[in-house]
């Protein structure tokens, strides 16, 4: 009997830590016998888990160029990509890509997400187009996405706190997604689901899990490409020469904008095949290997407005007066 209710605890506890997405290393484990139960808690010196930190901040001075360092600190940043990625903890570009300092300008959400009403992302992407003068904007998705898994849960039925409530709203956007998308693994996990009110996360290698996180990161592509921080951009391309343009790290420069999907499981990147540029203008080749059917055509209720056709330079001067160039959408 003792030997049964030691092999219960230890099933318990596997059960609790074992799902891939949540996966909570740290937790006080609660201990089930076969006649009662108790917590062990975790024996940790406080501060302790500091020492990470301090360790890997010591090896990024040791393996980091002092120069570099120096002429960023005395030269202000000029980086050629803006990156806009998911809060994941595994997901970190900087270790994905192993970039140097000054490589990527960064914005980072659940769920990787761009809102035209979210200042956060308007404000980044502002700045990263009119001053940084970025050539390229990357959103980037990835499979086992938590905030992707909870939009398709079902959604607490009572009890939300201050912080669930938040997390619920900032995710709502994706449910509508999953509502709406007649994508072929979305409609069948969709209908798989219809009318449950018990839908947990999915497994990592659902296909329309996986499905969804592609979807959301295109309609993040959709929705920066018709902004109008990015119109207006493109407009002003329109009329300046070439033989005018500045140096390659200044605002009046081709911004090109990315759509790619990281896989959590091997380290992989691929490319969604999305990529949108100034008119007229050739998209470089992508770097990554594609995403089988990625690509594929989403209907026009999926779909987040297309940009609007470029203007002349003179009607958009004064189309931007009369809006005092609002960084918000003509049609927020």
């Amino acid at each position: 009997m003792v030997a049964f209710g030691f092999l219960f605890a230890l099933a318990a506890a596997s059960s609790t830590l074992a799902h891939p997405i949540h996966h909570h290393q740290d937790r006080d484990l609660r201990i089930v016998g076969s006649s009662m139960s108790t917590i062990w808690k975790r024996q940790a010196v406080p501060g302790s888990e500091f020492s990470v930190l301090v360790d890997g901040n010591k090896a990024f001075k040791d393996s980091t160029d002092s120069a570099l360092l120096k002429k960023l600190a005395d030269e202000g940043q000029a980086p050629p990509f803006m990156f806009i990625g998911c809060s994941d903890s595994r997901v970190s570009e900087g270790t994905v890509f192993q970039a140097k300092p000054g490589t990527l300008f960064t914005e980072r959400n659940i769920a990787n997400q761009f809102q035209p009403t979210d200042p956060n992302a308007q404000a980044v992407l502002s700045y990263a187009v009119a001053e940084l003068g970025v050539q390229h904007v990357i959103v980037m998705g990835h499979y086992g996405c938590g905030g992707i898994a909870a939009a398709i849960a079902s959604p607490p039925a009572s009890n939300v706190d201050a912080a669930n409530g938040a997390v619920q709203a900032w995710i709502e956007p994706i449910r509508e997604q999953l509502r709406t998308s007649t994508r072929t693994e979305i409609v069948e996990l969709r209908e798989k689901i219809k009318g449950r009110t018990d839908v947990e996360e999915p497994e990592i290698s659902d296909p329309g899990f996986r499905a969804l996180v592609e979807e959301n990161v295109k309609a993040g592509v959709s929705r920066i490409a018709a902004n109008s921080v990015i119109v207006n951009h493109y407009a002003t391309l329109a009329g300046v020469k070439a033989s005018e343009r500045r140096d390659d790290h200044a605002p009046l420069g081709d911004v090109f904008i990315h759509g790619w999907v990281y896989d959590i499981e091997n380290g992989e990147v691929r490319d969604l095949g999305i990529s949108v540029g100034p008119p007229g203008k050739a998209i470089p080749a992508p770097p990554f290997a594609a995403v089988a059917k990625a690509a594929e055509k989403t209907t026009v209720s999926h779909e987040a407005p297309k940009a609007e056709p470029v203007q002349s330079v003179e009607a958009r001067c004064q189309e931007q007066c009369k809006t005092k160039r609002s960084f918000l959408p003509r049609n927020h």
